[in-house]
């Protein structure tokens, strides 16, 4: 992977302020030990689902199972059969979820050991910085701060260690790995005392960085030490608009599809672009207000989308966007960031889906949103889009993959996705999913 670039996109102030109360925390002369979260708080991959993740191993996977399901698949339900069989005595690590993959498929040691090897090596090559964590690192070790950082994944100490290197971490005092704790994974706070301990201090001059509310904040103050939130991107993402629960709602179950793939790209870079830093939902907006996120999305969809009509009002859209020197900036930005990250794999995979944040900008866009295009758009234009705005359907956004039920699978036998009788049965089934 190449160098990211740097974003051309500013902070906004809430970013700003909420940044600068984290950095005036880490800052307390009182505070002498800064604990990192690795997962989500330094680190993150982009990509906005774990299929896609292990997406890219499924021609390794093909080669040694002839089993019809795909390797995402298996792969997931591994690490929670994993996670149910073990975690009452300790910390699931990656062999056990291989180990179980392998009797599930029937491949190898050899193969197991292969595909293992693979993992963690896609790993190495996607993992990226956070962007604030790499903020909040430096303002760390410059003032000169004992940092701990601990890793609650499944990876090996090597492969993580590594990890932190090609992000820039590399220089932390300790490295703490919960899997090798003999504890049970239950214990999900046991990591603490192990800071504790090492940070040959009070409690009270400990400050602790994590992503999770229950593990990272309200453990570590019931231990007396001082503690601040970075939610994951990911679900700052979720919660930033409609959007996800749109695409949830029009494409349920075939959204983890390999046709999909370049969108699910798309949307992880998405995540890691504008939600990288710590931000809260800006009311009535899907894009936090801010244009370079709607070139971001919107003309880095279009410009990976396929075979696409558009609609007049689209074509003026686009023109906007276009005209917008910030959303201008945020689809460089997009370029630069796809090209670091992804290279050609994106094009090399299917592009369906790219043009949906085309299609509910003009369909669903808030008032607030059209209004950051205006001075773009004719007065007859803007009048047309901003008339009759409709309401998006919306479904649930879940970690895991949705799993068709009997009528869906149905469908994909009697009605092949692609076919025209097909649209019949989806309309039949957007009214009788249960989520």
């Amino acid at each position: 992977m190449k160098k990211l670039p740097e974003f051309r996109r500013p902070l906004s102030s809430q970013q700003k302020e909420l940044m600068d109360k984290m950095i005036t925390g880490i800052s307390s002369p009182d505070v002498k030990t800064v604990s990192f979260r690795a997962e989500n708080v330094l680190m993150m991959l982009p990509f906005a689902e774990e299929s896609s993740f292990f997406a890219l191993m499924e021609e390794d996977f093909r080669g040694m199972c002839k089993k019809s399901r795909s390797f995402a698949d298996m792969r997931t339900d591994a690490a929670d059969a994993a996670e149910k069989k073990l975690s009452l005595n300790s910390p699931v690590k990656l062999i056990d979820i291989y180990n179980i993959l392998m009797k599930q498929s029937g491949i190898s040691e050899e193969q197991r050991d292969s595909l293992m090897e693979r993992e963690c090596q896609l790993y190495l090559q996607y993992v990226i910085p956070r962007e604030c964590g790499t903020v909040l690192f430096k303002k760390a070790a410059d003032g000169n701060k004992k940092i701990i950082v601990t890793s609650t994944g499944v990876y090996p100490r090597e492969t993580v260690k590594k990890a932190l290197e090609k992000c820039g971490f590399g220089s932390c005092n300790i490295f703490i790995l919960h899997s090798e704790l003999n504890v049970p994974a239950a214990a999900e706070t046991a990591f603490l005392d192990i800071v504790m301990k090492k940070a040959k201090g009070k409690p009270s001059s400990v400050l602790h960085i994590g992503s999770d509310v229950k593990t990272d904040v309200e453990a570590p103050i019931l231990k007396g030490a001082r503690a601040l939130l970075l939610q994951p991107a990911v679900p700052l993402m979720i919660k930033s608009g409609r959007f996800r629960g749109y695409v949830q709602a029009q494409h349920l179950y075939e959204y983890d599809s390999d046709s999909f793939f370049a969108f699910r790209g798309l949307m992880g870079l998405y995540c890691c672009y504008g939600f990288g830093w710590p931000q809260k939902k800006t009311t009535h907006s899907d894009f936090c207000s801010d244009p370079h996120m709607l070139g971001f999305l919107v003309l880095g969809g279009m410009s990976m989308a396929k075979d696409v009509s558009l609609t007049p009002a689209q074509e003026n859209i686009l023109k906007a966007l276009e005209a917008c020197p910030e959303a201008a900036e945020g689809f460089e930005d997009f370029k630069e960031m796809r090209d670091a990250v992804f290279g050609d794999i994106l094009a090399s995979h299917g592009t369906k889906g790219c043009e949906l944040p085309l299609i509910f900008l003009e369909s669903f866009a808030y008032q607030g949103d059209r209004e950051m295009l205006s001075q773009y758009l004719s007065e007859a234009d803007m009048g047309k889009w901003a008339k009759n705005p409709k309401e998006p359907e919306l479904a649930p956004v879940y970690a895991h993959k949705a799993k068709k039920n009997a009528v869906a699978r149905l469908a994909d036998k009697l009605f092949p996705p692609g076919t025209r009788v097909r649209t019949i049965a989806d309309d039949i089934l957007s009214k009788s999913k249960k989520i």
